[in-house]
């Protein structure tokens, strides 16, 4: 995100001009009022209609002032006969229990050049068509021109483009009205058609070189494993079919709980019947749970003191522009700022994360919180990431266990998702948006901004085309403050880094062991962890502000002198 002291500033910029107002005996209740743009325009002569939205109010009367006059009482204000100029209105909504005030600007102008209003970038398929549409604001009896490679391909407003080969298409969109002419540079990503497919998570980022390797996880004798695999480009499984060393199970569903009762290797199997898509996970069952506990030692510290892991998902301040430069050396990067006990690591949008190791394990201690991690939140701006821990099952003293998610308050609603999976795709351009997919077919953008000068949001190490980041996203967070167009991500109620927590009881920054789950959302009853792994959770963007992108600090054992 962009820097957070300019959207505080901006805040209580906002907050100190309307503690000014001569209305402050009279409440200002939830009526709720958007309009189309912040700013409008209309050409001399010409009559602008401007329709807000009005909700939340009881028996509403409205009012439309200029300079202190009112010049209109109804809900749409017809706007004309104005001389060349900047105007400045608001539009005010009494009702029953108080009112609610809004600004707009209107520009009147002799010429009004057209505004073309699109992203920069789009993604499509080979071979699939998709419907490209010049959005413009003021292009009345507008022409069009789309020119493809520097050929016009379409002087229509809808360019219909098609694409047999893979690759990055440069085009144009030229706007042209009787005032004047807008053009746009636009990037068409064509990608493969995405295929159906099923993969398990083990923490890690995948590649289209590590994408078919054997996924492992361990589970210490005595205890029950949940499996569930991330499901891609399946809109509705008509079911499941699961082996375990070829041996069918009864579950149909997407979770196998797996209890082994011997000490050895185990290859699990999950179909999915409606396109026989198939993933395979070795599972390891080790000693018992507490085999290999680390007792705090005389020269042991509170913090994490080894760096593990650090995928960044792309970002404003994700700064790895040499394609030479090796994971080795990025790991190294990230091992100096967890030796200086840093308070905040950039990680990236949706999935970036990082996993760190303590030199000791971390009890689960009962009725307390269990770890600390810092962000830099504020009241009304978050940017949650979701922590995972992981014992040691088998000794080994490396993060290539099991993962156990710490559940947040979002966990079990609507938009929250779990196994859910972003694509990135490396730009073949400098200064151009990265592009991205998810598991169920949506896409989006990770956008260059002015604010950051590098040539790369996309962390440039990772060698291959493309990569993907697995976990669970929370509902979504940012949104754009009605009537005052700041743009804001919500504080949730608890369990996440970064986030300001909105629940009293469950204080910033602090974690419980005992709120570890398995995939079916089941308690996991953990004794204790030995790692952690922290990814940004959001999904989100502004035009000030850039990603929502979680900035977590280094964790801490908060039992570890008791």
């Amino acid at each position: 995100m962009k820097n957070k002291i300019l959207f505080l500033f901006l805040l209580l910029s906002g907050y100190y001009l309307s503690s000014c107002s001569g209305d402050d005996d009279i409440v200002q209740n939830d009526i709720t009022i958007t309009f189309s743009q912040n700013e409008y325009k209309v050409r001399k002569g010409k009559t602008l209609e401007i329709v807000p939205q009005v909700t939340n109010a009881t028996n509403p009367i409205y009012s439309w002032k200029l300079n202190g006059k009112i010049i209109s009482n109804d809900l749409q204000l017809n706007f004309s006969d104005y001389s060349v100029g900047e105007y400045f209105i608001i539009f005010r909504v009494d009702d029953e229990i108080g009112y609610k005030e809004s600004q707009i600007k209107v520009t009147v102008a002799d010429k009004i050049s057209p505004e073309i209003e699109m992203v920069s970038s789009y993604i499509a398929y080979v071979g699939q068509p998709i419907e490209l549409k010049a959005t413009a604001n003021y292009a009345e009896n507008a022409e069009y021109v789309w020119r493809k490679n520097g050929e016009i391909v379409s002087e229509e407003q809808v360019y219909s483009f098609v694409e047999e080969n893979l690759g990055s298409f440069a085009l144009t969109v030229k706007v042209t009205t009787e005032d004047g002419v807008d053009i746009k540079a636009l990037t068409v990503v064509v990608l493969p058609v995405p295929e159906a497919e099923l993969y398990f998570d083990d923490g890690l980022y995948r590649t289209i070189t590590n994408k078919n390797n054997l996924r492992k996880m361990t589970v210490p004798l005595g205890r029950t494993l949940v499996l569930a695999p991330v499901i891609c480009h399946i809109d509705k499984p008509a079911g499941f079919k699961w082996t375990v060393d070829g041996v069918a199970q009864s579950s149909t569903t997407e979770f196998l709980k797996f209890t082994p009762t011997e000490k050895k290797a185990y290859l699990i199997e999950v179909t999915e019947t409606g396109t026989s898509v198939k993933a395979r996970v070795e599972v390891t069952c080790t000693e018992p749970e507490s085999t290999y506990f680390r007792a705090i030692q005389t020269d042991s510290k509170a913090v994490a003191t080894k760096a593990f892991n650090y995928i960044p998902a792309p970002g404003q301040f994700i700064d790895f522009q040499s394609q030479y430069q090796s994971l080795a050396q990025v790991l190294q990067k990230f091992q100096t700022a967890v030796d200086a006990n840093s308070n905040m690591f950039h990680i990236g949008a949706y999935g970036g994360y990082f996993v760190v190791g303590f030199d000791h394990s971390v009890k689960n201690v009962a009725n307390k919180a269990d770890l600390s991690i810092n962000g830099n939140s504020f009241v009304g701006w978050s940017e949650p990431g979701v922590v995972w821990v992981m014992q040691d099952s088998n000794g080994n003293g490396l993060p290539d266990d099991t993962w156990y998610e710490l559940k947040g308050s979002e966990y079990g609603k609507k938009d929250n998702i779990q196994r859910y999976a972003v694509t990135y795709y490396k730009p073949t351009e400098k200064r151009t948006d990265v592009m991205w997919t998810d598991n169920f077919g949506n896409t989006g953008s990770v956008d260059i901004n002015g604010y950051h000068s590098q040539d790369y949001f996309f962390p440039m190490f990772i060698k291959e085309s493309a990569y993907t980041l697995t976990g669970t996203r929370v509902p979504p967070t940012f949104y754009i403050a009605e009537g005052t167009g700041y743009e804001s991500s919500r504080d949730l109620g608890w369990g996440y880094v970064d986030n300001h927590n909105t629940d009293p009881t469950r204080p910033i920054g602090e974690f419980w062991i005992e709120d570890a789950i398995h995939a079916d959302g089941s308690p996991a009853n953990l004794t204790h962890i030995d790692f952690v792994k922290v990814h940004t959770a959001s999904v989100g963007k502004g035009s000030l502000v850039g990603e929502v992108s979680t900035e977590p600090g280094n964790p801490v054992d908060l039992n570890f002198n008791n």
